[in-house]
């Protein structure tokens, strides 16, 4: 049955303010939501738009002439005399006949709450703050800290800042704007959701700007503002009229039409386009629909619509179909029930939207999102190996001069003298292997490859060997010569200095410190462990802190609670991870999980 929409789809019965328009303006059809819409009687027939709002835009009219989409707001004066502010959106027939859909939106709410936040903010306290990545600072002002509901002399750093935003979607959308500012010195302007520090959830507008100084980005700074209420309310109207706005969310749209009781289902143009159906072929337009459905949502998307009829709650939902190349869309469904006196179904009136590229884009977006993160990380982590890796060999250096000082007994000093001679070396080998990962950065710096683990142990045993004489501990070593890992020899370097030099920072005062390093290969894993007979953690105390960032849990001078975040970062980096097992005043054992698929 070939189905023409002006001949056989009536608007009339439609709650959805709706006309069909030509090019002069004329109105070919309307629905009754029209009518509703311009508090018009129901037996009035606007001829043309121009009757429902007096002179058009120019803007609006230029569309016109030219076939193009357009949405314009514009200011009537209701019939009780009440100033409105009406969207229109036109989108061109898509069948190729002249003419227009034209969809209306009342908007005046929003509008008067945008003036109102305007006029508020002219004499509103907005706060402060910025970010400067040369010096590695973050400032907050007064105000900032009152939305945070922060003590005044509360000290954030851009972790801290992060970690307010509502874990999800809010702090997803934050880190990426973040991320974008920072490499591409982009502007951001986001409404999103904070947890508050007394716990209490808080819609925040947060812009920013780049400082940015010979082509890269130096800092970045900008305002913060508390929008809860107005953001609740504005959220609260969109709401209510989000079934009545569902048509203006794409030009293509599909609209149906569907006689419950007759099971009569009427199809526009654009369902035909959606759904790749022949019209010749079209017989029982809800067998139709339920034919096309994907085979793992047909049963969820009929019981939807069984749902919808029953009351029990609206249909609006999304579900794939499979076109007749095989190809698979995604499709937005929503609809309204209307129903006679006694609350049975007597129609369904609804829209269908392809969104097929809006979800491949977000798939896109994502992955972008995660390889920025995970570039963001391999830098972050290459700062921290110049950090560690040079202060531990510049501090070995140093304590061996300081010996050599102290001892006037040639056999000592000679003694001294080759190890100061040995970490000079190894300082030089730790600059080339940071020129090493510069030029990987350059390149390709994900590649991995097998590494031997004994030699990497055995350098890292000379740079601390001062360490190593002071503290008096026995080190054991338990592993097979040639054992090797896929990983990157830099970060084995620093995960083996960190452990080691742990273990000798936390050494208890009980006993002497005895460290025995193992490895063994588990199926298709390598492990490698390093076990102690230190002070111990108390892991139900600090398991969640553990590898976080500046986080300690023994009142030591020279804890700085970041070597154990460096390494699970560098774990993570080679595909692998990190684990503890410890007991207060018995020792720790830390174990490294390697991946031997290369």
């Amino acid at each position: 049955m070939k189905v023409d929409l002006k001949e056989n789809f009536d608007l009339r019965e439609s709650p959805i303010p709706l006309v069909f328009m030509d090019k002069d303006h004329g109105i070919l059809q309307f629905s009754t939501g029209v009518l509703n819409f311009f508090e018009l009687p129901n037996s009035h027939v606007p001829k043309k738009l121009d009757d429902l709002f007096g002179e058009l835009p120019l803007g609006l009219k230029t569309c016109v002439n030219n076939n193009l989409e357009h949405v314009e707001i514009i200011p009537i004066v209701s019939k009780k005399g009440k100033q409105r502010w009406i969207k229109a959106s036109l989108f061109p027939f898509s069948n190729g006949s002249t003419g227009f859909q034209v969809f209306f939106d009342d908007v005046t709410e929003d509008k008067e709450h945008y003036e109102l936040a305007l006029e508020a903010k002219k004499i509103a306290k907005i706060g402060s703050w910025k970010v400067d990545l040369i010096k590695n600072s973050i400032f907050w002002s007064k105000i900032t800290k009152t939305i945070h509901e922060v003590p005044s002399d509360f000290e954030p750093d851009l972790e801290k800042g992060i970690n307010f935003y509502k874990e999800g979607e809010h702090r997803e959308r934050i880190v990426e704007a973040v991320s974008a500012c920072i490499e591409s010195g982009k502007p951001f302007d986001v409404e999103l959701i904070i947890v508050t520090a007394k716990g209490n959830e808080k819609w925040v507008r947060s812009i920013g700007e780049a400082e940015r100084s010979n082509g890269k980005t130096i800092g970045f700074y900008g305002v913060f503002q508390d929008i809860d209420e107005i953001k609740r309310e504005k959220l609260k109207n969109e709401e209510l009229n989000n079934r009545m706005r569902a048509a203006v969310q794409s030009a293509q749209i599909g609209i149906w039409d569907w006689d419950v009781v007759n099971n009569h289902l009427i199809w526009d143009d654009n369902m035909f386009t959606i759904f790749d159906i022949d019209r010749d072929e079209f017989k029982e337009a809800y067998k139709a629909w339920e034919s096309a459905l994907h085979p793992e949502d047909k049963e969820r998307a009929t019981h939807e619509v069984a749902l919808a009829l029953e009351g029990e709650k609206d249909f609006d939902t999304v579900f794939r179909i499979r076109k007749q190349d095989g190809s698979i869309a995604h499709i937005q469904g929503r609809a309204q029930v209307f129903r006679d006196g006694n609350g049975k179904p007597l129609r369904m009136v609804g829209i269908n939207a392809d969104v097929t590229k809006l979800k491949r884009k977000d798939e896109r977006l994502r992955k972008l999102l995660d390889l920025t993160e995970k570039q963001n990380q391999k830098l972050l982590n290459f700062a921290q190996i110049v950090s560690h890796n040079l202060r531990s060999n510049s501090s070995n250096i140093s304590m061996l001069s300081g010996m050599l000082l102290s001892n006037i007994v040639k056999k000592e000093q000679d003694k001294f003298l080759d190890m100061i001679h040995t970490s000079s070396e190894r300082l030089e080998e730790t600059l080339n292997q940071l020129n090493e990962i510069i030029r990987i950065q350059e390149t390709r710096y994900s590649d991995l490859h097998g590494v031997k683990v004994l030699p990497i142990l055995e350098n890292v045993l000379e740079r601390i060997n001062a360490t190593i004489v002071e503290s008096k501990a026995e080190v054991c070593i338990d592993m097979p010569k040639a054992i090797r890992v896929i990983g990157v020899e830099p970060y084995l370097t620093s995960i083996f200095m960190n452990l080691l030099t742990n273990s000798i920072k936390y050494k208890s005062p009980q006993r002497a410190l005895k460290i025995t390093i193992k490895a063994e290969i588990l199926g298709n894993r390598t492990v490698i462990g390093f076990e102690d007979n230190g002070l111990g953690i108390d892991l139900e105390k600090n398991a969640k802190n553990l590898f976080g960032m500046y986080k300690t849990f023994h009142n030591n001078e020279d804890a700085k609670g970041v070597g154990l975040f460096i390494s699970k970062n560098q774990m993570e980096a080679m595909n692998g991870k990190i684990e503890v097992r410890s007991t207060v005043n018995k020792g720790s054992t830390f174990y490294l999980y390697f991946n031997n698929n290369e």
